[in-house]
Formats: structure tokens, sequence, C-alpha cells
């Protein structure tokens, strides 16, 4: 992306922060680690109110639950600072064979059936209800733990926005992870 969103004041509070809480990152005391954190408060929000109908709307699919297919690399849920990659999930794959990688929530219940954070066969099931028009070819995840987010934000967010533009995505649904 051209611009960043995150205000340029944040930048040396986050540096500050990761050099003070470096110690605590690499043992994953993530209650000490991010007592302090230095959390980004925006003013406005790019929301912009929906007014097609859902019938006649193509939906796109983003978890940031860290879900991937087996034929994909995994999430590097080791890393400290986070992995800032995306997947791409074709909506007409079968996912016999996924996996999920995120150490920041319990993954159980995904390990178990990943429509918890990635619900691909609902949103299937939607469209061929005639629920939703359809479901955008191209659905995306990534492992939600960026402690950084200028480099998911500069990297990974304008690829997903290229492809959901690409694909004439009129909503997103985001599930958290």
């Amino acid at each position: 992306m051209t611009s960043s969103l995150i205000p340029p004041s944040w930048n040396a509070s986050y540096e500050q922060w990761k050099q003070t809480r470096l110690p605590s990152l690499l043992e994953k005391d993530w209650k000490t680690a991010f007592s302090d954190y230095p959390w980004i408060s925006f003013t406005d929000s790019p929301f912009i109110a929906f007014s097609k109908p859902l019938n006649l709307s193509r939906i796109a699919l983003i978890s940031s639950a860290g879900v991937s297919l087996t034929t994909q690399p995994p999430y590097d849920a080791e890393d400290p600072f986070g992995d800032h990659s995306f997947r791409i999930i074709d909506a007409q794959s079968p996912l016999p064979s996924w996996q999920v990688h995120h150490g920041h929530y319990d993954t159980s219940s995904a390990q178990i059936d990943y429509n918890t954070v990635f619900p691909l066969d609902i949103l299937r099931q939607l469209a061929h209800n005639g629920n939703i028009g359809s479901l955008a070819k191209e659905n995306y995840t990534f492992m939600g733990y960026q402690p950084d987010p200028r480099l998911f934000y500069e990297d990974s967010a304008g690829k997903i926005l290229e492809g959901l533009r690409a694909q004439e995505v009129d909503a997103v649904l985001l599930i958290p992870g």
C-alpha cells in the first residue's frame, strides 16, 4: 500500500516497547510483554454502509485464525513478532487436508472443524441456497498475531485488497482467530 494508516507517532512507541519487552516476548510471557503495549487508536473508520442485497452480492471470507492447506507452508506460530504472510484458499477447493498454526489462541476447535474459524462450507451452502449471490473464488487467511502491523499492512494487506477488487467483491466476512 502506498500510505500507512498507522500514525507515525506510534513507530517510536512501538520500538521502545519492543526493546523493553523483547525478553518477555522471547520467553512467551505474553501477560508481561503486552502489559504496556502501545495500542494504536484510530479516530475515523473507512466503513462504508452496505446497500446491495446479500442475495446479489459476492462475499469473500478472510480469517485471522492461521488456517492453511497442507499444500501451503504453515504459519510461523513460534515467531515472537508474528508471521506477516497470508494464504489464498480457493472457494472450490476441497479442504480435506488443512492445518491451523497460531500460538495465540486455543486452536482445539479449529483443529477439529475449520468452519469454526474459516466457515467456507457454510458460505458455500449460503451461495448454493441463494442467500448470498456468490462466494469469491479466492478467500484469504493470515495469522492475526501482529505486534507490528506495519509489515502486514505494507505488504500483505495491499495484495489482499488487490485480490478482492479484482474479484469484484461486494463485502467481506472477517473471522477473527
